[in-house]
């Protein structure tokens, strides 16, 4: 009950510091629901840095298996990353004093602890404190080793990682938010599909020219604007946005004072990028099919969307190294 109880609490305090009209389209169950899978999941530590990743590698010009993965942590809290029951806790001379959490099918072993503060058949949630990190065990320094067991047979726990990161960045995006973290440009492209794909059934757009515009003009999400504004395009306000009072952001681009439009959330911006393309300006390339972004790519260039004369070619070389193509036909469907 006291577990419950706390849930309910800290939902009812972010719900109630998440501004009303950060995304609309959300009703206030869905809300609580997207709350909810974001807080069914947790990272092990605070900060996720892999020292030694799962499988061979060289010690001593001798390849050796290793079966799990190394995280940096000196003496850090040790997070449950889901919903379990610990199933054994223990200490040997390799893995040092440990705990293992039954999660379903797959069984993980937290190792190399220094403080442990849970027993065995004790029920854990995603984000109680297992243990402290240490240096126990055979270790030449203190950090997190894990290893995962799916149905009894060792895998990577980097999956579990990247599963935990893909949950809580989709229950972000999906409340309007924006990813504080550098992802990796596949996770950025697969984050991001779904938003392209919905403009492409919408406006005709191949997906591939929305994604690879976004990571160019976003630097993979991370550039100022995209971070403080949900601008992922560079787009700036025009007459009409600021006749109608909506938010910008002062900025120097083309002179110290231009105004960017500021977007309650991600899918606002690519929104608004979809109906640009399709303005006047740039009618003439409507008329090529969804999945031929390489004429669509060539048509926004002669109309003056990029002084950057390898514009094109950029946004081609992300589609093809990434096989975005990929996503206009699964709109195309």
């Amino acid at each position: 009950m006291l577990r419950i109880f706390s849930h309910i609490v800290i939902i009812t305090v972010l719900l109630s510091a998440m501004p009303l009209d950060i995304n609309a389209e959300l009703s206030s169950s869905e809300r609580m629901k997207t709350f909810m899978r974001y807080m069914s999941v947790s990272y092990p530590l605070k900060n996720i840095k892999i020292t030694s990743n799962y499988g061979y590698r060289s010690l001593s010009s001798k390849k050796s298996f290793h079966s799990g993965l190394d995280l940096f942590a000196k003496y850090e809290p040790v997070y449950s990353m889901f919903d379990g029951v610990v199933d054994t806790i223990g200490s040997n001379k390799r893995a040092g004093n440990y705990v293992t959490v039954r999660y379903g099918s797959y069984i993980v072993s937290y190792c190399h602890l220094s403080r442990r503060y849970v027993n065995i058949g004790d029920t854990v949630y995603a984000g109680d404190p297992l243990a402290v990190s240490g240096n126990t065990g055979r270790t030449t320094g203190p950090h997190l080793h894990l290893t995962c067991k799916y149905k009894g047979q060792h895998c990577n726990p980097n999956i579990l990682i990247k599963y935990i990161r893909s949950v809580r960045n989709q229950c972000i995006l999906a409340l309007g938010g924006t990813i504080k973290e550098n992802l990796p440009c596949r996770e950025f492209f697969t984050l991001y599909a779904p938003l392209a794909i919905e403009q492409q059934q919408k406006y005709g757009i191949p997906a591939s020219v929305t994604l690879s515009q976004m990571a160019l003009e976003s630097g993979w999400g991370m550039s100022s604007i995209a971070q403080e504004c949900n601008n992922f395009f560079g787009i700036k306000a025009s007459s009409s946005w600021l006749k109608q009072g909506k938010p910008y952001s002062n900025r120097f681009s083309d002179s110290p004072n231009d105004k960017f439009c500021i977007y309650s959330s991600v899918r606002e911006s690519i929104e608004h990028h979809s109906t640009l393309l399709v303005s006047s300006r740039y009618k003439k390339h409507c008329n090529y099919s969804s999945v031929d972004y390489k004429n669509w790519l060539k048509g926004l260039m002669k109309a003056g969307y990029s002084t950057n004369k390898d514009y094109p070619k950029l946004c081609m070389t992300l589609i093809n190294k990434y096989k975005l193509y990929q996503y206009d036909h699964q709109g195309k469907a």
